[in-house]
């Protein structure tokens, strides 16, 4: 049976999603090295990694020759953001060692000299605020994933600050920002302070967008 303190990931083996059931499901964020936000994550969850390199998307699978494939989106992004996602990348896909620690609350990956800290996303303090609660952005700059969706009282934007967490409901409006229905964003958004107590939302950038496609049985 595979370790749970460490496995290695190489060509020849399963993904560690397969290997170690007990990372199914979860997010995580990166912690070191450190970089400018917007950091990059990784999702785990049916057998399969994916997340956010930095400026783009990716997936990593296995080929039919049992080797790490790595896909990604193809934004253009500034030239040290594109520096740091293709180091990322590289690691993914090359082997590499997966490290749990012992409470579960980081995941390291190495190979060689390199190393990647990851800590775990606090969904489960997310899982306790109501989707249809009342919520009010913050100030300062932020990022958000964003859709548009079916809410209480009709459709309206929905926000939430990474995958693991649930939707919320957003009755208010971004400037600078129209969604499409059908489409998921990833943005960078700065909150300004009004005069009556609350925080209008500027949009600064939109980091990725990518269609949603509904499966069916």
């Amino acid at each position: 049976m595979p370790s749970l303190g460490a496995l290695l990931i190489s060509g020849s083996m399963m993904l560690p999603t397969q290997a170690l059931p007990d990372l199914q499901h979860t997010e995580w964020r990166l912690q070191s090295p450190a970089q400018p936000a917007p950091q990059p994550t990784l999702s785990i969850s049916d057998s399969r990694i994916s997340g956010f390199a930095g400026c783009n998307r990716f997936t990593l699978g296995i080929d039919e020759e049992g080797r790490h494939q790595v896909s990604t989106t193809r934004m253009a992004c500034a030239l040290e953001a594109m520096a740091r996602e293709q180091a990322l990348l590289k690691l993914l896909g090359a082997p590499f060692r997966l490290l749990p620690s012992s409470d579960g609350r980081y995941l390291t990956l190495a190979a060689g000299k390199t190393v990647y800290r990851f800590a775990k996303a606090d969904a489960a303090q997310a899982a306790l605020v109501s989707p249809q609660a009342a919520w009010r952005p913050r100030a300062g700059e932020q990022y958000w994933y964003a859709t548009r969706g079916d809410c209480a009282d009709g459709v309206c934007l929905r926000l939430r600050g990474n995958e693991g967490e649930p939707w919320r409901d957003y009755h208010g409006e971004i400037a600078g920002f129209t969604p499409e229905a059908g489409r998921s964003y990833y943005l960078k958004l700065q909150g300004e302070p009004e005069r009556g107590g609350g925080t209008a939302l500027q949009l600064v950038k939109v980091i990725y967008q990518e269609t949603v496609t509904s499966v069916v049985d």
